[in-house]
């Protein structure tokens, strides 16, 4: 049975962010970037979307929602195993912060160059690499450690055993490595972010789930209702899906449902816009054939 929660408050923040009347923008796919296929500049969506010093609505939105919605999942009991697959949008390790111990391995895909040299500069402490300490500390508060987080990142890190290009649209996203199936692939916004329509969303979920072991547990982080992200001058693609969208995407990759957390967002604006972002977690029951 699918575990359904709708959140609009999440520690540390504890406000109601009440009704909020949206009006969606419409925006035509073929006039936007595509995250996988056109260049992006990593450290301007970093620092668009992601570091400490971003709107707080946001940060939580982006970080703390996706973060603690990943650890109420892990609670379960539901999430182990010994491969972890990791494929998400930009160079980003704070989605595995709360997940990655339940697991002996870790591999990270990147679907855009760019990402790839700045994963490894975070993995090889480069003195260039993105600041996650903030990110830490929220994984250490749900985990209920009083550290700040020190360690988390370093400990992650020797969980890592590879960093590789992929592209979802090759036959073997990973060409020429062949990757071992997986016990459990999170995908933090990716899905989303290459997909201009339905059909491309099952589509690009099929191919994340051929990654998964019978059993495996999948973790999508997305949006519904939304439209774009800006970085830069440059407007990038986010697919329009709603909440029964999700579901089909699911079971048509023979997925089930266990666990859905979902929250209203407030940030919407000319620059990035979706009315709620939402964290599924589902369980692989069956190989399926080719979208």
């Amino acid at each position: 049975m699918s575990k359904l929660i709708d959140i609009y408050s999440l520690l540390p923040l504890s406000n109601n962010p009440g009704i909020v009347t949206l009006h969606h923008i419409e925006m035509d796919p073929s006039t936007c970037k595509n995250y996988q296929t056109d260049d992006i500049m990593a450290d301007q969506l970093y620092a668009t979307y992601f570091s400490p010093t971003v709107d707080k609505n946001l940060l939580n939105e982006a970080i703390t929602f996706p973060m603690t919605a990943i650890h109420n999942y892990c609670k379960t009991g539901l999430v182990k195993g010994e491969v972890l697959v990791d494929i998400s949008t930009g160079a980003t390790p704070y989605q595995l912060f709360t997940l990655y111990k339940c697991f002996k391995k870790v591999i990270i895909l990147e679907a855009n160059d760019c990402c790839v040299e700045d994963s490894q500069k975070w993995l090889n402490k480069h003195p260039g690499a993105y600041h996650w300490g903030h990110a830490a500390k929220i994984a250490a508060e749900l985990e209920g450690n009083s550290d700040n987080g020190e360690g988390i990142e370093d400990d992650l890190r020797r969980h890592v055993e590879q960093v590789i290009k992929c592209n979802l649209d090759k036959e073997n996203p990973t060409d020429p490595f062949i990757l071992q199936k997986a016990d459990c692939v999170i995908s933090l916004y990716l899905v989303g972010d290459i997909s201009t329509n339905l059909e491309s969303y099952c589509h690009n979920m099929g191919t994340l789930c051929k990654m998964l072991k019978i059993g495996g547990r999948l973790i999508v982080i997305g949006t519904f209702g939304a439209s774009h992200y800006t970085v830069g001058e440059h407007k990038y693609n986010m697919v329009t899906i709603n909440e029964k969208d999700l579901g089909k995407a699911m079971c048509v990759n023979g997925l089930t449902i266990e666990h859905l957390e979902v929250m209203k967002s407030k940030v919407p604006n000319d620059d990035i816009w979706y009315e709620h972002v939402f964290v599924v977690g589902a369980v692989k029951n069956k190989e399926v054939d080719a979208n």
